[in-house]
């Protein structure tokens, strides 16, 4: 509230309380003496020229002037308060789930390095059960669904082998080498050879600048037929 609002508010309530003093002939004290006083020497004309409603409706106005600023100051303030408290919850929000996946991916890590460790060493089974606990945490990860797949074609379990294999092309990297060739395997034992050369074609239009290694490897899984 400005300091003009306050000294208009202060006129009007005066006013008033004169007013009323006059009208009922109150007195006693010093100020209503004083208020008798100055009422002796206004003319009858003054009294009758006083608009004693707008008096009071000027008085009313300028209350609700004062409790809507009040009311607004309070809704002002509240709404920062909220917005900061929104802002303090999405940021807390952020870092728990940023520390969340970073435990995940430190999980997933270690069970996958255990698979590797267990595939070097023809553990077929036990590299699998690795990979699978790493896919708990991570699951967009091509190169677990990749090397699992491995152990299955290891396994002879070629049809499991296709399963991580179209995972990866259908939900997470469709050009990724290994999974068309991967496929292609899985495809070329299981004697499906319209779906090998389909997986072989892909693998070489998604890898243009693989071209070699594609023959090498296409060459390799011919050989050990």
């Amino acid at each position: 509230m400005s300091g003009k609002d306050v000294s208009d508010f202060s006129e009007f309530e005066a006013t008033l309380q004169k007013i009323d003093n006059i009208l009922n002939n109150g007195g006693g004290d010093e100020e209503d003496e004083t208020n008798n006083a100055a009422s002796k020497n206004k003319s009858p004309e003054f009294f009758e020229n006083l608009d004693v409603d707008r008096v009071r409706l000027k008085v009313r106005e300028n209350r609700t002037l004062i409790n809507k600023r009040e009311e607004d100051s309070s809704t002002d303030q509240t709404n920062t308060m909220d917005q900061q408290s929104f802002m303090q919850q999405v940021e807390r929000d952020a870092n728990e789930r940023a520390q969340a996946k970073e435990q995940r991916e430190y999980k997933a890590e270690i069970q996958r390095s255990q698979g590797n460790e267990a595939f070097r060493v023809a553990s077929y089974e036990k590299a699998i059960l690795h990979y699978t606990k790493a896919l708990d945490q991570i699951k967009d990860s091509a190169i677990t669904f990749n090397n699992r797949a491995l152990c299955y074609i290891k396994l002879r379990n070629y049809k499991r082998a296709l399963q991580d294999c179209e995972y990866v092309l259908d939900k997470v990297d469709k050009s990724s080498l290994r999974a068309w060739l991967y496929k292609a395997t899985a495809h070329k034992r299981l004697n499906e050879m319209e779906e090998y050369e389909k997986s072989v074609t892909q693998a070489r239009q998604h890898n243009p600048k693989q071209l070699a290694y594609i023959d090498k490897f296409i060459s390799e899984i011919e050989t050990n037929m």
